[in-house]
């Protein structure tokens, strides 16, 4: 939590299982297709598409217009455009998107604003365990 009492995104080379990957800095700009496996973050700004087996965080100045599919997004900044996310989408109290979402999770912290669609997935089964 921040000190105003808002979540905080994770720290600019948060990952997953302790991997460390920044990929889109504040101040830079990507056009393009970024494909990844782990995690990623952006903080700058981002055009195009994203697919990953991972996580996505875009940070609280970062903006995306981008169709982006990943296993978990969590929204911190500005994003416009389509998601599907098979694990889940969490959007952060100052983020800001229009987006069309595809999830079986969606958390929203108070304050975020959220236009757009949202169609929720059954989860994702886990194995079927031997017997």
């Amino acid at each position: 939590m921040t000190p105003e009492g808002r979540d905080a995104p994770p720290g600019p080379h948060a990952g997953s299982g302790g991997e460390e990957l920044a990929v889109i800095g504040a101040g830079a700009a990507f056009d393009g297709r970024l494909v990844f496996r782990g995690s990623a973050r952006v903080d700058g700004r981002l055009r195009g598409e994203v697919a990953a087996q991972g996580c996505l965080v875009i940070g609280e100045r970062a903006r995306v217009d981008a169709r982006i599919e990943v296993d978990e997004l969590v929204v911190a900044g500005e994003l416009e455009g389509e998601v599907h996310a098979r694990q889940r989408v969490r959007l952060l109290a100052s983020a800001r998107v229009t987006a069309s979402l595809r999830t079986p999770r969606l958390a929203l912290a108070e304050g975020c604003r959220f236009e757009g669609r949202c169609e929720t997935l059954p989860a994702p089964s886990a194995a079927p365990r031997a017997g």
